[in-house]
């Protein structure tokens, strides 16, 4: 017998809402907490728990307090709340101890918004008499992307499978490993993250970067500490106001910016731009054209493969070129005072232009042949030496006010040093 097309469409639309309904109304339990005295504190403890599926999105937004974040069971999301209150005034801990409002919701699209917060007005008022602490522990999905914004406390997130985007206005943040895209800042703390499966951004005011490996570009930076990374899958941007950047390695660009501190590169697989306002500069590889710059410290380069402008004021200048006719571009190795060392191969096409500029008893030392004038004497003259090797081509420049400078057949020395 068959229904009447109105029956089929009603079958049909409840069907759909049945499917939909998961995602529009799901099971939400909510348990507001009863404050109780311990000590000199009142706690107040709340939990929440909502029905929630693999890949689903949770968005935090606090005024106050910590959050941290764990892997939970893979159908729901869980919470607990817990506000402490110390104040000397009990009659206004007892005004607060119930005032701390915390609610879940979930979204048409099925993700959920978990958010706590005083009410401003009273906290702009007592801030001073107050010591007040709000933790947020969450149980999420393992596979689950997660949205945390809080006015003042650390974040922690100890694994996810998603995305992670967390920001505080004053606590560090650190997390296991992360297998989506994340974004992470802080107005002041450090900042300390594991693996990650995407793209990375880490920015602190002022505090440490400490990051594992990264399957993606990666952007970090920080206004006052040190910068330390394992091997970066893309591009690398890293800068600090002042400290040390140590980067396991990359396999595109590499920017690594210091006002002080020395700056460390594993291999890399593009071009390289290092500078340091005072310390010394280390890079394993670089397969483009590299430009490193230091007020004051020693520049060493092991593998070169394209050009290279390598220049500090004062300290050793070494690299070693393995490039080829056609990957060899216009280089330079200058530094006002120390010795500039470089190791060529025998059968590369380049010329030569070499200088000291006050000798003061510096020579040049060459295995090629070039024409070295003069070779020998005292005083503030000038050395030079010049030539075209394998027939000439792009031209190298070598610059030292006052040290040595050595022009070497054969390669570095072979035992690499880890960044």
């Amino acid at each position: 017998m068959k229904r009447p097309i109105r029956t089929t469409i009603l079958l049909l639309a409840a069907a759909w809402l049945a499917a939909a309904a998961p995602l529009a109304a799901q099971r939400l339990d909510i348990r507001e907490g009863k404050a109780e005295k311990k000590g000199r504190a009142w706690v107040r403890e709340s939990t929440c728990t909502a029905a929630a599926r693999e890949g689903g999105r949770l968005t935090v937004r606090a005024d106050l307090g910590s959050v941290t974040v764990t892997p939970g069971a893979n159908d729901k999301v869980e919470c607990r709340i817990r506000v402490e209150i110390v104040s000397p005034d009990e009659a206004l801990a007892e005004q607060l101890k119930e005032r701390h409002e915390s609610w879940m919701r979930v979204n048409d699209d099925g993700s959920l918004y978990l958010t706590g917060r005083f009410p401003r007005a009273l906290l702009d008022r007592h801030v001073r008499n107050l010591s007040i602490g709000v933790n947020f522990d969450i149980k999420v999905p393992a596979r689950f992307n997660v949205d945390v914004e809080t006015r003042g406390g650390s974040v922690t997130v100890e694994r996810l499978e998603g995305e992670l985007r967390a920001v505080t206005a004053a606590g560090s943040i650190r997390t296991g490993s992360i297998g989506g895209a994340t974004r992470v800042e802080t107005a002041g703390g450090n900042i300390e993250v594991e693996n990650i499966g995407g793209r990375l951004e880490a920015r602190t005011a002022g505090g440490h970067i400490r990051i594992g490996d990264v399957q993606g570009d990666a952007v970090l930076e920080t206004s006052g500490g040190k910068i330390l990374t394992g091997r970066v899958a893309g591009a690398l941007r890293a800068g600090t106001a002042g400290g040390d950047i140590v980067v396991g390695g990359a396999t595109r660009d590499v920017v690594a910016l210091t006002a002080g501190g020395k700056i460390r590169l594993g291999d890399v697989g593009g071009r390289v731009r290092a500078e340091t306002a005072g310390g010394s500069i280390f890079l394993e590889t670089a397969t483009g054209p590299v430009q490193v710059q230091t007020a004051g410290g020693s520049i060493e380069l092991l593998r070169i493969l394209s050009g290279v402008r390598a220049v500090t004021t004062a300290g050793r200048v070494q690299a070693q070129i393995a490039a080829t006719r056609e990957s060899f571009q216009p280089s330079l190795l200058e530094t006002s005072f120390g010795d500039v060392v470089v190791y060529l191969p025998a059968d590369l096409p380049l010329t030569i232009d070499a200088e000291i500029l006050q000798a003061m008893g510096h020579t040049i030392k060459t295995d090629f042949p070039l024409q070295v004038t003069p070779s020998s004497g005292y005083g503030p003259r000038t050395v030079e030496a010049r030539g075209e090797l394998n027939g000439g081509g792009e031209t190298l420049r070598i610059r030292t006010t006052m040290g040595n400078i050595l022009i070497l057949r054969a390669a570095a020395p072979e035992a690499k040093r880890k960044p």
